[in-house]
């Protein structure tokens, strides 16, 4: 999506009460980069997103709050059916903070149960070996 046009139309009062400038507005991006998807898959965002708009009432300042967000851009196969999604990065970054914890964990219990086994194994190899006593003072007399 390169640029987003929006109308609005203030003399509307179930939206815009007590307006100062009653009429309709437009208000418009320039070089926007939102919504990127790859070919061929749908765009799922969840997460809210903000987009900032111009107006062409240079009092107002406009943006457009989106959430929940599915769109199926061209290469339509059949109606009514999304292709397969790729989220946008705000969702791969919380899904990563969802997933990333749980990784570091197996790891790290991963860790601590190879170095129990080490331990264990160390410890049955030299159990049976008898223990010289370094001060000679334990050697019987030999005399």
């Amino acid at each position: 999506l390169s640029r987003i046009q929006f109308t609005y139309d203030t003399a509307e009062r179930t939206y815009f009460k007590d307006a100062v400038s009653p009429g309709k507005h437009t208000a418009s991006s320039h070089r926007l980069s939102a919504l990127v998807t790859p070919a061929g898959k749908s765009y799922e965002c969840q997460a809210q997103q903000t987009i900032s708009l111009i107006s062409s009432d240079h009092q107002k300042s406009v943006q457009l709050l989106l959430s929940e967000v599915r769109i199926q851009p061209f290469d339509i196969t059949a109606d009514f059916v999304f292709s397969e999604e790729h989220k946008c990065p705000v969702d791969q970054r919380e899904q990563l903070e969802e997933t990333l914890p749980l990784i570091l964990g197996l790891i790290l219990g991963l860790v601590i149960v190879i170095t129990l086994c080490v331990y264990h194994i160390h410890h049955k190899l030299t159990a049976n070996q008898v223990q010289i006593p370094r001060d000679r003072s334990q050697y019987k007399h030999m005399g």
